[in-house]
């Protein structure tokens, strides 16, 4: 498979394509302008868009000095102007043996500086509160104390915490795939397992049954699937006989991670090369990589009724010569992939036929599918 990051913008959904070498590197969208960071498939994570920088807090202004010091309001306390005459008249008649008139002056004097309450000359209306004697002083206000201001780092300055291994639970399914003892045991770890049972049960007479050994199994890829949200991880389980990974892609369902087993079954038993070296007169449906045949190959392998393309497994086969008729809709699909430059990876059905003269060639049927995501249906 293609060193290759194909995935949607998460801001707009436009379907993007990009090296290996840019996995988790940040830019615009050509489409919407938005700033994304493409997925990172060694690590597991999937497309999404660059965090905005977080504005600076503003520091918490120090109390000033002014409104430090502004004094607090007294407390009023309401007063009767009855008991306040009967106080009067009472602080009289007691002071009147010793000295009625200097102590009375004298008392009157005193209540109007103290209680400041205007003097009694005749009834009225007495003020809802008295007012606090102004011969008290304030207590001195406390010095202000400076508000030490504090300043965050911004989001864009903080260094991102390590993600979490996302592709911990797909790979966990798929290391039971490949551990099942026989096609019943690993059929609950495929898509659609009611209708690839009896696929499995049927392959499981031609090709001998059992756990598939392996020596590592690495994540190279991710999907987001648009319709359901959820993703799919492509994987490659390296073993002996193919020591740089065989492509299996794990898929989240309603019901847990599940395996693509037929191509997992195609690439891991190299089904396309043995149909190569099979007879004549079979079709089959492959998982290929079609690149169109050099130009000056060209001139001998086209005529006016059918155009060459080469076709090719994912693993480390030769490159076979394939015909589709320059009338069909095959021939249109893979002109206009052809044309866009880049890497075309269709699932196709693929007829081997004879000549009258006995040679052997390749045609083209039908494109199953665009690209290899699997379907579950």
């Amino acid at each position: 498979m293609a060193e290759v990051i194909q995935f949607n913008c998460p801001a707009c959904g436009t379907l993007l394509r990009l090296p290996l070498a840019m996995a988790a590197q940040q830019g615009p969208c050509p489409s919407c302008d938005r700033e994304i960071i493409a997925p990172d498939p060694g690590r597991g994570i999937g497309a999404h868009e660059a965090p905005a920088a977080a504005p600076m807090e503003v520091p918490a202004a120090p109390i000033r000095e002014a409104e430090a010091r502004q004094p607090v309001a007294p407390v009023q306390v309401p007063v009767c102007a009855k008991p306040q005459r009967a106080i009067l008249v009472l602080s009289c008649l007691l002071s009147a043996s010793v000295a009625l008139a200097s102590g009375f002056a004298f008392g009157v004097w005193s209540n109007r500086q103290f209680m400041k309450v205007p003097p009694v000359t005749a009834p009225v209306s007495p003020p809802p509160f008295v007012e606090k004697p102004a011969a008290i002083a304030e207590p001195p206000a406390p010095e202000p104390v400076p508000v030490k201001p504090v300043i965050e780092t911004p989001e864009a300055d903080k260094k991102p915490e390590p993600p979490a291994k996302v592709s911990a639970a797909a790979e966990a399914a798929l290391r039971a795939f490949l551990a099942a003892p026989d096609w019943a045991a690993r059929s609950a770890h495929v898509l659609s397992p009611e209708k690839a049972r009896g696929a499995m049960e049927a392959y499981s007479h031609e090709a001998p049954d059992g756990p598939t050994a392996f020596k590592s199994v690495s994540v190279k890829q991710s999907y987001t699937d648009e319709k359901t949200g959820g993703t799919l991880f492509i994987f490659y389980v390296m073993t002996d006989m193919f020591p740089d990974g065989i492509p299996v892609a794990v898929k989240e369902t309603a019901g847990g991670w599940r395996v693509d087993w037929p191509a997992f079954v195609e690439f891991r038993d190299n089904l396309f090369q043995k149909f190569v070296d099979g007879p004549a007169n079979k079709t089959g449906s492959f998982h290929l990589i079609v690149t169109p045949p050099p130009p000056e190959r060209t001139a001998n392998t086209e005529n006016e009724h059918f155009a060459s393309f080469l076709l090719k497994s994912p693993l480390a086969d030769p490159r076979q010569l394939a015909f589709v008729k320059k009338s069909s809709g095959v021939a249109a699909t893979f002109q206009a992939a052809a044309e866009s430059g880049g890497i075309f990876t269709p699932v196709l059905e693929v007829a081997k036929r004879q000549t009258a003269g006995g040679q052997s060639y390749f045609e083209v049927l039908e494109v199953t599918a665009t690209d290899w995501l699997p379907r579950e249906n």
